[in-house]
Order: structure tokens, then C-alpha cells, then sequence
């Protein structure tokens, strides 16, 4: 199969990607496209090339661009190219390895916790995890993140590497995902329990050809992965621990991560359970703030020995509740074993004798009736949490509120 990129629009070939490569005479060192395939066949101009590049997310606004630091003239700047014409793919391969050391991209984190912070990677640290050999060859991947993003980009990179297809999925009407995972008899999905979770309702039929599904980005969902294995019973499932700052760090089946002896001496566990990167683990950047040497990552994790670990939730997640500090996603878990919900957020509204009260955004199923599942979801959480976990007030909505990443937005 010579497919190198599907979407709604169309498809592309990897000789038809060689043919546009070479092409493209001028590159914009900002790459903010509205077309998926436009921002990887500028990916791959600036590695063979070997011009430095910064990605950006197609929809920000001008009043964010503005925010970030970037003028319009920078916004605009073109790079004339010097590259030569390539005819294979072994001889972009070839370019790429040729040029690496010069080129860099600048990435902006997601900006959940704050303004988004610049970090460069060079191509080392991007494709750190990739895996490259007969055996991948006839992987299939359905593309389900931002390719602006690091785990769009880790996926890219697996998929371009072994010369696979990828199958963009991300921004598709979930009720055609199925037909389209089918047709192309998909091997490998990776996305966030989120993605997943937005899925279930619309796949009717179980897919066979599925023999990977990785989940990141998010908190490992025990209950989801039950429910996947129901659709894909030929798939392995593997939980990844990765960011923008770092990259691809730690993979586990289930929810234990291991911290392997090639890292045992970069990663650390602070006396408040907060996870520490050694800043030799990371990329480039002027804006992350270092404690000494470590990078406090701002995920909580619980420490099982010297080598394992359990991820619990983000500090800024955790929400204060008279005095008692309560981990939404441990609730969220609980609601969401619910019989007919999709999906939950659980956040914080203020309240002046509490400090906050916890309430719930609550997806169902269509046709079912609000007021049992409500009743249900009540009498779930009286049996299995304190009361202070309880949410006081549950609303229904369409869909769950997500970021660019496709990941909760909690505030």
C-alpha cells in the first residue's frame, strides 16, 4: 500500500508527496496550515532542507499569535529552499539523515496551566522512541491527534519511517470512523481515552484488524480499556507517558509505569509525589523553569518501589472541597461505570462556605432518560466515595469541552 495520507478531502500517495516535495521552491518558517497534509509535507521540506521551523496550531487566533510574541512579519517570513530533487523515498530518507544536525523545530505546549511555552527538539529527541524494521513495514495507522502537537508528530514519525499509511481521524465525524478503519484495514491507533471514549457509541461491529491501541495524554481508564477490547479483541493496549518538554519517556500495559535502569538516574519522585525530569531528558527552552537540574512536571504520581510508578492526576486538577482534597478523576472513574454514560468532566465551582463544590458535565447515550441516569450515578457514588467526592449538581451535555490536544478542558 503506497498511501501515505488519507482524509476526508483525499488522498496521497508517498510518490505524490516526493512529487509536491520537490515541487515546493519557498517554505514558511512558521507552519500554520489548514490542510493536515500541508503541515506534513512542510515538516518534511524543512528536514530535508534543514531549515529550522516552528509549528502552530492552524486556529490560532491573531490576538493569540499576538500574545505569543510573534509579529506578522515573522508570521509571513519565507525561506527559499536549497534541496535537491529527490526521486525515491530512500533518497529523502537519505536528505533527511544528511541535513538532521541543522535542523530543529520550536513546538508550543497545550497551555492548559498557562500561556503556552516554547520548546525546541531536534530530530533526535522527536523521533526518540520510533521503531524501524520488516516487522512494521505493513503497519496501518489511523491518525487521531493534532498534528501540531508531540504525539501527533511521535505518530508521524512511526508511520512516515516505516513508509505506512496514515489515516487522519482526528477531526472526522466519529459516525464514519468505523467504515473508514475498516476500509483501510487499520493496525494501529493511538489517541487520548478522550478519543476513544467519542468513538464507542458509533462503532457498531467489531474491528479485527486492529492489533495496537495506545492510550496517552490523559489518565489510564481501566474501565475503557474493558470496553475497546469488546470492539477490538485482536488489539494489545499499551498506556504512554509523554510531553511536549520531554517527549515519549514511559509505556506499560495497565497503569504501572516502570522507570527503566537507562533513566533510573534522570527521573525522580519529590516528597509531595510530584513526578521530576532531569533537564537531560528534555528539549530546548528559555521558558521552563528548572528546580536545579529537574523539571517539576506537575503530574502527581503514586510511587509503588524504586522503579514503578502509578500516575494519580495533575497538581492543578486537584480541587479543594472544605478543607478535603479531591482527585476528579478517581470520581470520574466511578461515574463513568455507569450504564449509558460516554463520557464525564468533574470541576470546581466556587462556593462560599465550602470554598468549592464539585459538579459534573455528564455525556450519555442518546434516547436514555436523564433523571434515572442522574438517580443512578448518585446512588453509584453514595456506595463507593466519601460525600465531600460527591458532586453537587450534574448536568447533561451534548459533547465533553476539549482542548486543541483533544484533551478535557477542566476550567
Amino acid at each position: 500500500m503506497d498511501i501515505f495520507f488519507y482524509w476526508e478531502k483525499g488522498v496521497k500517495t508517498y510518490q505524490q508527496l516526493i512529487e509536491d516535495v520537490n515541487n515546493q521552491q519557498k517554505l514558511k518558517r512558521y507552519i500554520k496550515e489548514i490542510s493536515v497534509y500541508d503541515v506534513l509535507k512542510d515538516l518534511i521540506v524543512s528536514l530535508i532542507s534543514g531549515d529550522k521551523v516552528i509549528l502552530l496550531d492552524n486556529d490560532f487566533t491573531d490576538e493569540e499569535i499576538k500574545n505569543l510574541g510573534i509579529s506578522a512579519d515573522e508570521l509571513n517570513e519565507e525561506i527559499e529552499l536549497k534541496k535537491d530533487k529527490i526521486s525515491t523515498f530512500e533518497e529523502l530518507l537519505d536528505q533527511i539523515e544528511k541535513n538532521k544536525e541543522n535542523w530543529e523545530i520550536v513546538l508550543y505546549t497545550s497551555g492548559t496551566t498557562g500561556r503556552p511555552k516554547r520548546v525546541k527538539h531536534k530530530l533526535d529527541s522527536l523521533a526518540r522512541g520510533v521503531k524501524i524494521s520488516e516487522e512494521y513495514k505493513n503497519n496501518v495507522w489511523a491518525f487521531a491527534y493534532n498534528p501540531t502537537h508531540f504525539a501527533g508528530l511521535q505518530v508521524f514519525f512511526q508511520a512516515f519511517y516505516n513508509k505506512n499509511p496514515l489515516i487522519y481521524v482526528f477531526d472526522m465525524d466519529r459516525s464514519k470512523i468505523e467504515e473508514v478503519l475498516n476500509k483501510f484495514k487499520v493496525t494501529h491507533i493511538s489517541a487520548t481515552p478522550t478519543f476513544y471514549r467519542s468513538i464507542l457509541p458509533y462503532i457498531k461491529g467489531q474491528i479485527l484488524s486492529v492489533e495496537r491501541l495506545t492510550m496517552g495524554g490523559e489518565k489510564y481508564d481501566e474501565t475503557l480499556e474493558n470496553q475497546l477490547l469488546n470492539f477490538f479483541p485482536n488489539a494489545k493496549i499499551r498506556n504512554v507517558y509523554a510531553s511536549t518538554e520531554a517527549g515519549s519517556i514511559f509505556s506499560a500495559k495497565g497503569d504501572i509505569f516502570r522507570i527503566s535502569s537507562r533513566i533510573r538516574d534522570q527521573i525522580k519522585i519529590s516528597e509531595e509525589s510530584e513526578l521530576l525530569i532531569h533537564k537531560s531528558l528534555l528539549g530546548e527552552s528559555e521558558t521552563l523553569e528548572l528546580n536545579g537540574e529537574w523539571y517539576k512536571t506537575g503530574d502527581l504520581v503514586e510511587k509503588i518501589d524504586d522503579e514503578h510508578f502509578r500516575f494519580i492526576s495533575r497538581k492543578t486538577e486537584m480541587i479543594n472541597v472544605g478543607g478535603y482534597k479531591v482527585n476528579p478523576h478517581e470520581v470520574e472513574n466511578e461515574i463513568k461505570k455507569v450504564n449509558g454514560v460516554i463520557d464525564v468532566i468533574v470541576k470546581a465551582r466556587n462556593n462560599k462556605i465550602t470554598g468549592n463544590i464539585l459538579i459534573a458535565e455528564v455525556e450519555i447515550k442518546e434516547g436514555l432518560d436523564k433523571k434515572e441516569i442522574e438517580k443512578e450515578i448518585i446512588k453509584t457514588l453514595k456506595g463507593k466515595l466519601q460525600s465531600w467526592k460527591i458532586p453537587r449538581i450534574i448536568t447533561f451535555v451534548d459533547n465533553i469541552e476539549l482542548t486543541r490536544t483533544g484533551k478535557k478542558v477542566r476550567k
